[in-house]
């Protein structure tokens, strides 16, 4: 690299270019070489440029000036929501980077409604402390019209026992603006007449904007607000001393009450349906416990009024905050009140059933060691079902209280997990007293708090168990709203730096997944359910499908079927038996060969009408012995190539003769098929559409062809070397499974497809400008992949294959680029 930078810096461009093709070669040097490719790319070719850059990111995930050039390149081409997307994902990975920052409300400015952005940038003001950032936002909001001219922000400083803060008039800076004052009976009218450095450093007069008010002692609400009677941001402000842990409760024994804490601030239906299924469970519960909701100064005079009534009426404990404290100081009070007694933290947006507080609380006293227990949830990170770190739909309450039924009854071990999830959270009074409280002083209002707490546990020897046999729904994302990507950054940046070893273990425990066989026995109690209900649903006439297709193939088909997917890697067959079940799937998997016995079992349970056979190509063959061991007929719909593809030692004209149909894509296959196997009916589907292509010439190009034939792997290897050699204005990519990656990428031409978290296939393709998918194969063989990835990533297909037939060249193939056809 130090002879690129000595060629460029000579303006030999031509050199420096050489050089820096041969250092993308070398893997100490390919990242930074990727970064000069990227920012040389950057005027002429932001797509390319992406590529590039982005490639670079992943190699260099810590450098965020590295994921800001690739956002910059997401700009430059007119895809601001991708950008905010990319983004916000790099921010939230790197906070503390004032670029990522500042180019992330570029990205927001360009792809958010004015009002989502106006409530992002008032969500983040109070934390923003740099000049640069603050102009900025403040520039966007006297940017839209008819937004509110004033602003301002101010907070508690206890040590110095005042009220700070700042104000301004957008549509007038150069005037101090008037406030109004209220502290209990107390009213003041005020002027911010002060001078602030972060406004003076922002650019703003350096005379005023800022106040400071004198709170000499304990207030619960000093109210700030605009001559128009606007709060300023963070006022009512809390002008009191910091949360002080109660002294530790003489130990009686064996605890018997506890408190299930609920913090309510917004979500009238939902905080109501969650306190109503408690109220509803307590009489199923043995555990003598009393619900204590904390109402957080909620802007809902609805909420407040059913609350109050609630109280009024004895059913709740009711606890009234005088301004809004968030959650981890409204839990730690809320944890103090009784402290003889552990805790129960329930979410208002969450919902309980039967008697869920006795099984958790048995978990709970199963082992003294044991600090917290979190129950299965659709929607609670690592205790999530059906897939663990997902957040699923809630389930209705029917089907919620048919989960936890079967939960409660499908004998499901206690499993340690790293962590428990707040949502509901059982914490023994034991190990709260030992540990301590929550950390509101450095951990901004809320967000990763029951995280640290959990993690501080573990310090002191301290385990999590997850609760399997306990099923909670929860719906999740009530609370935060906008603030969410701020909280999320921010505190995850301090508990890395905290616990730098937690990540490790973290990954480590999600690749190990020791909840996986709570979650497979949870599925395989809900198949049986599903299997009883439709001969149920058969026996009784019901009006609804009673039997199903059983759909076999390697993970393209629909998720609106019942399927049976498989998988393969280096050290291990497997299948997924899926159902489409609402509102959470029903998947299980089965070791091959296993488990085949055990797959073959749950599928006789079913009421199976056929099997269709999807995607024969590496189809473990034993699948293909599932007709006749279940007494069913069957279809193969063929796609890929030759039916022997699978297992020589398979006898595929006996299968393919003794199926109800095989289903051709396309017409002029029909007659070789037809000599292969004579007695087999075959039916004729039309391939199905591509997007067109277009009439310019495509530049950047996903190759389409499997690459595991000698033959084909070197037409591409000389189309690469050509594409160098006469400098021609094509880029080649590849999927990163190959095993000729390296290869390939040294002919220059050729760059890995990146994966991009959070994006979908036809998202990366877009972003790298990717035109079309290409096959140089001279006829489709046994793995011909290019239709169906011209359809996963949306794009048109490219080939110089003439024998599809008229319906495919017609539907989805056009004739190679000009550039291409000689290759």
């Amino acid at each position: 690299m130090d002879i690129f930078h000595r060629h460029r810096n000579a303006g030999e461009h031509e050199l420096a270019a050489s050089v820096l093709e041969r250092a993308t070669q070398i893997a100490e040097h390919r990242p930074e070489a990727l970064i000069w490719k990227g920012i040389a790319a950057l005027p002429r070719n932001p797509k390319l440029a992406f590529l590039f850059l982005v490639t670079a990111a992943q190699l260099l995930p810590e450098r965020a000036d590295v994921k800001a050039l690739a956002g910059r390149a997401l700009l430059a081409q007119g895809h601001a929501e991708l950008a905010t997307r990319y983004l916000t994902m790099a921010w939230q990975k790197l906070p503390g980077d004032a670029t990522l920052r500042m180019l992330l409300w570029q990205a927001r400015s360009q792809s958010e409604t004015p009002a989502k952005l106006r409530s992002m940038i008032l969500a983040h003001l109070p934390e923003i402390n740099s000049p640069k950032e603050l102009a900025q936002v403040l520039k966007l909001l006297t940017a839209q019209t008819g937004a509110a001219g004033t602003v301002g922000v101010v907070h508690y400083l206890e040590q110095q026992r005042e009220v700070q803060g700042w104000a301004i008039d957008l549509g007038n800076p150069h005037a101090p603006v008037s406030l109004k004052i209220e502290a209990g009976s107390a009213k003041v009218d005020a002027v911010a007449n002060i001078p602030h450095p972060l406004l003076s450093a922002a650019g703003l007069p350096t005379t005023h904007g800022g106040l400071r008010i004198r709170v000499p002692n304990p207030t619960a609400a000093v109210h700030i607000r605009f001559a128009d009677n606007t709060p300023l941001l963070g006022s009512p402000v809390f002008a009191a001393p910091s949360f002080v842990p109660p002294p530790e409760h003489p130990s009686l024994g064996v605890q018997q009450h506890v408190d299930v804490l609920i913090p309510v601030y917004n979500g009238l239906h939902e905080t109501l349906e969650c306190i109503n299924s408690a109220l509803e469970a307590r009489k199923l519960n043995r555990t003598p416990h009393r619900l204590v909701v904390i109402e957080d100064a909620t802007p809902v005079p609805a909420l407040a009024k059913a609350l109050k009534m609630l109280a009024g009426k004895g059913k709740i404990t009711l606890v009234n905050n005088a301004v809004n404290l968030g959650f981890i100081r409204t839990m730690n009070r809320a944890m103090a009140l009784s402290p003889g007694r552990d805790v129960v933290w329930l979410n208002a947006d969450t919902r309980v059933q039967g008697n869920w507080l006795d099984r958790l609380r048995n978990i709970a006293l199963s082992s003294a060691d044991i600090a917290s227990v979190t129950p299965f949830t659709n929607n609670g990170e690592l205790m999530s079902f059906p897939q663990s770190q997902v957040s699923h739909a809630m389930p209705n309450a029917r089907e919620q209280a048919a989960l936890d039924e079967l939960a409660k009854h499908a004998n499901i071990s206690p499993v340690e997990i790293e962590t428990g999830c707040g949502f509901c959270l059982y914490i023994k009074r034991a190990a709260l007293n030992q540990v301590g409280y929550l950390d509101e002083v450095h951990l901004a209002r809320g967000y990763g708090e029951e995280t640290d707490w959990c993690l501080r546990a573990r310090s002191f020897g301290w385990r999590h168990m997850g609760a399997p046999n306990v099923f909670v729904a929860h719906q999740g994302g009530i609370s935060f709203g906008a603030e969410k990507t701020l909280r999320v950054a921010q505190n995850n940046a301090i508990l890395r730096r905290r616990y730098p070893d937690a990540s490790v273990r973290y990954n480590a425990f999600c690749l190990r997944d020791p909840i996986k066989a709570a979650r497979g026995a949870l599925q395989r109690a809900r198949l049986a359910r599903f299997a009883q209900q439709s001969d149920e649903r058969k026996a009784s006439q019901w009006p609804m499908e009673a039997s199903h297709s059983l759909h076999i193939h390697d993970g393209t088909g629909a998720d609106s079927i019942l399927s049976l997917v498989w998988h393969r890697d280096s050290h291990r067959t497997w299948v997924t038996l899926k159902a489409p079940l609402a509102p959470l799937p029903l998947e299980l998997d089965y070791e091959m060969p296993g488990e085949f016995s055990e797959l073959v079992k749950n599928l006789a349970a079913l009421p199976l009408k056929d099997i269709v056979l999807e995607h024969q190509v590496q189809c473990p063959s034993k699948l293909c012995d599932l007709p006749s061991l279940l007494n069913i007929p069957y279809t193969i719909v063929y796609r890929d190539g030759h039916l022997q593809g699978l297992d020589a030692t398979y006898d595929w004209q006996r299968f393919a003769n003794q199926a109800e149909s095989v289903v051709l894509p396309w017409q002029s296959w029909h007659s070789a098929f037809a000599e292969a196997f004579p007695q087999a009916n075959l039916v004729i589907q039309p391939c199905a559409e591509l997007p067109t292509p277009a009439t310019s010439q495509p530049n950047i190009l996903l190759i389409g062809d499997a690459l595991d034939d000698p033959e084909i792997i070197q037409t591409w290897v000389r189309l690469g070397r050509r594409i160098t050699r006469e400098r021609l204005p094509l880029t080649l990519l590849v999927k990163q499974d190959t095993p000729w990656l390296k290869t390939l990428s040294a002919t220059g031409a050729v760059q890995a497809l990146p994966q991009v978290n959070g994006f979908s296939l036809p998202e990366i393709a877009k972003a790298t400008g990717c035109d079309a998918v290409v096959s140089l194969a001279p006829s489709p063989g046994e793995k011909w992949q290019a239709p169906e990835l011209a359809s996963e990533y949306d794009l048109p297909l490219y080939t110089r294959c003439h024998s599809l037939g008229t319906e495919a060249r017609a539907n989805c193939v056009t004739q190679l680029p000009f550039s291409l056809s000689q290759a």
